[in-house]
């Protein structure tokens, strides 16, 4: 399922990429806001307990590989670090891997459950969301109509 922002006249309504510190996978504390790229960031809502997440991950990572001009972060939630630190070791993640173990970034992006995809652009406004599953092809397909 996708969700395609709109043009809002009222900023309130628009979800946005938030400015707080978290732990990566290494545990050390970085910035959300220096994730915030010229064009589109990818925005994938992940736990190592989803099954969908687990087959899903491995093929944003393949993507990452093949468009490097497309910035990926993974956004684990609830997930101890060693937890994520070992699946990520185990599919050979390599993308940035945030911790939002106190859910400050789900939070504020709107997301409830997982596998989320979210595409945020320059201005860290939330531009297009895919819930579920998302495809290599459909993840293309949604940076592509995005960007």
């Amino acid at each position: 399922m996708v969700f395609l922002g709109a043009c809002s006249s009222s900023p309130t309504n628009e979800r946005l990429w938030p400015s707080v510190s978290v732990a990566d996978a290494t545990g050390s504390i970085v910035q959300t806001a220096n994730f915030i790229p010229e064009d589109v960031l990818v925005v994938s809502l992940w736990s190592t307990w989803c099954v969908p997440c687990r087959r899903e991950l491995p093929q944003l990572q393949q993507y990452a590989l093949e468009h490097p001009e497309v910035s990926i972060v993974a956004v684990n939630l609830g997930d101890k670090p060693e937890s994520v630190a070992q699946f990520a070791a185990e599919v050979g993640l390599s993308m940035p891997i945030l911790i939002d173990s106190e859910g400050r970034i789900s939070s504020s992006l709107g997301v409830t459950s997982v596998p989320a995809t979210l595409i945020i652009d320059s201005n860290g406004v939330v531009i297009a969301t895919h819930l579920g599953e998302i495809s290599s092809t459909d993840l293309a397909t949604l940076v592509e109509t995005s960007g």
